[in-house]
C-alpha cells in the first residue's frame, strides 16, 4: 500500500544550513590554500536492514570540509553482493563549508544477510576511510510505500520513524538518510496498524521535527 506525508510545521530553518556543494559542483571550487582541512563523515557505517529481493533502496553518507583549506575525497572500491555506489566517484574537491553526499544502494537478488564495504582516501587522512555496509534479502508479501514532498529547504536526505498504532513508540527505520522522497517499509505485518513520519536532515547533520503522522492498516 502506499502512504503520502504532509510536513506542516516540520521543515529546517533555511537560516540553520550552510551551503553546500556535492558532485561537479564541489570540484570547481579553488580557494587560496591556507588553513586546516577538517573532513566530517556523517554516518560511520550504513545499515538497510530488510530489503525485498529484486527492490532496491539507498541511502546516503555525507562528507563534509568543517575546516578552513581544501580538502580531496576519492572512492576507490565497492565490494559486497547487491551493493552499489555513485556521488564521489574518481575524486572530488570540497571548499569550506561544503559537503558531498556518496549515494549508497543495496539491491538484494537472493534471501539472507549481507555485508560489504566501500574504501576511500582523503587528503586529510593517512589511512584508508572504510564504510561497513549490511543489509538483509527477504521474501515478504507485505510492505507499505510512504512518499512525502521535497523539504522546501535544502536538506541531504529524510529518515523514517514508525510505530505501532497502539503504542507510539518510534523507531527509526535508516541508519544513513534517505535521499529519495520515497521509502518502502517490508517489515510491516498483515492486519496491524502503524504510524509512520519523516524528518529531513540538513548538510550539518541537523534533524527536523516530524511531519504529520500517517497512519497506515496493512491489508
Amino acid at each position: 500500500m502506499n502512504t503520502k506525508f504532509g510536513w506542516f510545521g516540520a521543515v529546517l530553518v533555511a537560516g540553520a544550513l550552510i551551503a553546500t556543494g556535492c558532485g561537479a559542483g564541489g570540484a570547481s571550487y579553488t580557494p587560496p590554500n591556507s588553513g586546516t582541512p577538517i573532513l566530517t563523515m556523517y554516518d560511520s557505517s550504513v545499515d538497510f536492514g530488510d530489503v525485498a529481493v529484486g527492490a532496491s533502496t539507498t541511502q546516503g553518507v555525507t562528507f563534509a570540509n568543517m575546516g578552513t583549506a581544501v580538502l580531496t575525497l576519492q572512492q576507490n572500491s565497492v565490494a559486497g553482493t547487491g551493493f552499489m555506489t555513485s556521488g564521489i566517484g574518481q575524486g572530488i574537491t570540497l571548499g569550506p563549508g561544503q559537503s558531498a553526499t556518496l549515494a549508497v544502494s543495496f539491491a538484494p537478488s537472493a534471501e539472507g544477510k549481507a555485508g560489504g564495504m566501500v574504501n576511500l582516501t582523503s587528503s586529510t587522512a593517512n589511512s584508508a576511510i572504510n564504510l561497513p555496509l549490511s543489509g538483509n534479502g527477504v521474501i515478504t508479501s507485505h510492505s507499505n510505500t510512504l512518499n512525502w514532498d521535497a523539504s522546501p529547504s535544502p536538506v541531504v536526505g529524510y529518515n523514517i520513524y514508525r510505530t505501532p498504532a497502539s503504542s507510539e513508540s518510534w523507531t527509526k527505520l535508516n541508519s544513513a538518510p534517505i535521499i529519495a522522497t520515497s521509502y518502502t517499509d517490508w517489515d510491516v505485518q498483515s492486519g496491524n496498524s502503524y504510524l509512520f513520519a519523516v524528518t529531513a536532515v540538513g548538510a550539518q547533520n541537523v534533524e527536523s521535527g516530524f511531519s504529520n503522522a500517517t497512519l497506515a492498516t496493512i491489508p
